[in-house]
């Protein structure tokens, strides 16, 4: 048997850094309230025991225009305390 690739795949690598404190929010509704206008978040939000996931990384170009979405295999906790690097593969 022989094989002969008949496509180059050329591969990009990008690395995102998340840094200490960022997006520790929640995009989930049932974590907000509306008090007098404002929408603001349940206490739980606030307690030392919520911890926010990343599941999705979005890749934007300089005119903040969404360009693609990368889907993690697995909710990845976000941290307080140290910075996270995510990289990110794109074949064409």
């Amino acid at each position: 048997m022989t094989f002969s690739n008949e496509y180059t795949i050329h591969e990009k690598n990008i690395i995102c850094t998340i840094e200490e404190n960022e997006f520790n929010l929640s995009y989930n509704p049932t974590l907000n309230y509306i008090n007098s206008g404002s929408v603001e978040f349940k206490n739980i939000v606030d307690s030392k025991y919520f911890h926010s996931y990343i599941t999705t990384v979005g890749l934007y170009d300089d005119d903040d225009e969404l360009l693609m979405v990368a889907k993690l295999a697995q909710p990845i906790p976000n941290s307080n305390s140290m910075n996270l690097n995510f990289l990110i593969k794109i074949d064409f």
